[in-house]
């Protein structure tokens, strides 16, 4: 049959068009799923004193900062369900001072792993630990975007998410970090 490529049947046609199409998928990755981590992110929860800082602080050197942005950005682009998991540095003496939340015992999970739910309204962040878990939908993203996008520059002492999903505090790096 002309211009069959050699493909003599209805069938073998359609065969060939469907490994085809596989084999594109394949090519096709998702952005997230290409997504290495740069830099640190350091991330804990306080065990006492919860009244100044409940639930999870978060800081990133410059360098973790454009890498979290970054993956914020491939999960966008993907717009499909995706995690990543991310690892962990413990918060150092100099980045506890800026909470300042005195003296008061802290954990920290080794990995978190970041999912985007393709329901645009999720955020849920457990006090879970090994690894934390923290799944965002895409209303989130502008909000956690912003929060990231402001660590280098200073910004920090505030939360986004909720009391009954889990917040998540955002703090600034001192230059002894």
């Amino acid at each position: 049959m002309p211009g069959s490529g050699g493909l003599t049947s209805h069938s073998s046609r359609h065969r060939f068009a469907a490994r085809l199409n596989s084999g594109v998928r394949l090519l096709v990755k998702h952005r997230s799923h290409s997504w290495e981590q740069a830099g640190t992110v350091a991330l804990w929860r306080y065990t006492e004193n919860q009244r100044n800082c409940p639930s999870w602080n978060l800081t990133a050197d410059a360098a973790g900062c454009a890498s979290l942005l970054a993956l914020l950005d491939a999960f966008e682009a993907d717009g499909a369900a995706a995690s990543r998991t991310l690892s962990i540095t413990s918060p150092s003496p100099a980045i506890l001072r800026v909470p300042n939340n005195r003296s008061s015992a802290w954990i920290a999970p080794s990995k978190l792993r970041l999912s985007f739910s393709v329901d645009p309204g999720e955020w849920s962040f457990p006090e879970s630990m090994e690894p934390a878990m923290l799944s965002i939908g895409a209303d989130w993203l502008p909000q956690l975007r912003r929060a990231v996008a402001g660590i280098p520059g200073g910004e920090g002492d505030y939360s986004i998410g909720s009391s009954s999903s889990g917040k998540l505090w955002f703090w600034w790096q001192s230059s002894a970090a």
